[in-house]
């Protein structure tokens, strides 16, 4: 679409960019996108140098939807190609996805399917073809696999996707591009099947909505964040372990997510199970008698076998069991030990709260003991590079 395309089309909007003295500025921009993320997808479609400029200004132009991006000239131009997909529940507040979109776009992400954030199909963000199209357009070529593929928002659907998604094909794609898949929650079932069929690792991470458009983004999740996605041998350090000590380091692949998410998986082709792996799990809102039961789905099923370790990170919410107090968190881990024979390491800093460290799934985690606890080493994965990236952008 032409530059006079464009700007016809907003006229037809009432919009008419052309007769502004000024060029377009950030205010102007804000103004826009108040016709809906159709607009903004059409900015930012049709005219990325437009869309960015858009976002830079002077530091007392701070007017926007929902927040407020200060600092503005020190946003980066967006060069850091970045698609959004929708494989789960669809954001209800526009004016949030919006923020998260224009905060994303400060930070040098240049995105290239906001509009995507309007889509809704009942409870989700498109209908099942819509959904899948979103990565299987990638795994055909049909679309070129970008930089950062970002999650717009967890809750549920990815699972009903699974099958129409060639992961082998996207995950060949992703690593010749050096593809980054990042989010977590529902998405946990996208990520097991880019490793299980993709052999392709990706990012628990914040999300579009969930995080990037909050009215207060967690500085130290944003942080953590690019942190993973710019650190080729991040490192993580855990609390000292009350019941499990680590001796001597062990090395393998990290993989899980979500309990809920990974347990409905057991026993098919699309949960992982890398020999010599270390897996890693989170839940949110799950009493412990309900966690085991997840649990003992999992080892049943043989997800544990041929493990080294299982790593767990925030399990909130768990309540208490209305039957038995004692029956708690910490008797379920006790018991998952005996039965696993597998060493299990808590208080990885990720999970269904507020504050969380990104990490890579799917890659080599090198675990050693250290003074304060345990240090977790990550390796071979795709990163960005860190001068693109003016990280204040995510949370101003």
């Amino acid at each position: 679409m032409s530059e006079e395309e464009i700007l016809q089309s907003f006229k037809k909007q009432g919009v008419d960019i052309k007769a502004q003295s000024a060029p377009l500025n950030r205010r102007r921009f804000l103004e826009l996108t108040t016709l809906g993320i159709g607009g903004l997808g059409l900015l930012y479609h049709s005219n990325s140098a437009l869309a960015a400029s858009s976002l830079m200004g002077t530091a007392e132009d701070t007017t926007n939807l929902g927040g407020s991006i200060k600092n503005l000239s020190q946003c980066k131009s967006p060069t850091i190609p970045t698609r959004i997909f929708a494989s789960s529940n669809t954001g209800v507040d526009d004016s949030r996805n919006v923020l998260g979109l224009q905060r994303l776009a400060c930070a040098g992400f240049d995105i290239k399917n906001p509009e995507i954030t309007r889509r809704q199909y009942l409870r989700f963000g498109g209908t099942d073809q819509q959904r899948a199209s979103d990565l299987q357009n990638m795994a055909t070529g049909a679309i070129e696999a970008p930089k950062l593929l970002l999650a717009a928002r967890g809750g549920y659907g990815a699972i009903r996707i699974l099958e129409s998604v060639d992961w082998k094909s996207l995950g060949r794609l992703m690593k010749d591009k050096g593809s980054i898949l990042a989010g977590f929650s529902d998405i946990t079932a996208l990520q097991c099947a880019l490793l299980a069929q993709g052999n392709m690792s990706s990012l628990a991470a914040p999300m579009l909505y969930t995080e990037f458009g909050k009215k207060k983004p967690d500085i130290v999740s944003c942080q953590g964040f690019v942190e993973a996605i710019t650190n080729p041998n991040l490192k993580i350090n855990l609390p000292q372990q009350t019941n499990t000590t680590l001796s001597t380091p062990l090395s393998g692949v990290l993989w899980g997510g979500n309990l809920s998410v990974v347990s409905a998986l057991a026993g098919s082709a699309y949960l992982p199970n890398p020999k010599g792996g270390i897996v890693f799990l989170e839940e949110v809102g799950e009493q412990p008698y309900q966690v085991e039961r997840m649990l003992y789905s999992l080892y049943l099923s043989g997800a544990f076998k041929n493990q080294q370790a299982i790593m767990l990170g925030a399990f909130s919410g768990a309540g208490e069991d209305s039957y038995d107090a004692r029956y708690n968190l910490a008797a379920v881990i006790e018991h998952l030990s005996q039965v696993t024979g597998l060493p299990i390491y808590t208080g990885l800093p990720f999970g269904h709260v507020a504050r969380k460290q990104s990490f890579p799934l799917g890659a080599m985690c090198h675990l050693t003991p250290a003074d304060s606890g345990i240090t977790l080493e990550f390796e071979g994965y795709p990163t960005i590079d860190r001068e693109l990236i003016y990280p204040e952008g995510l949370w101003s």
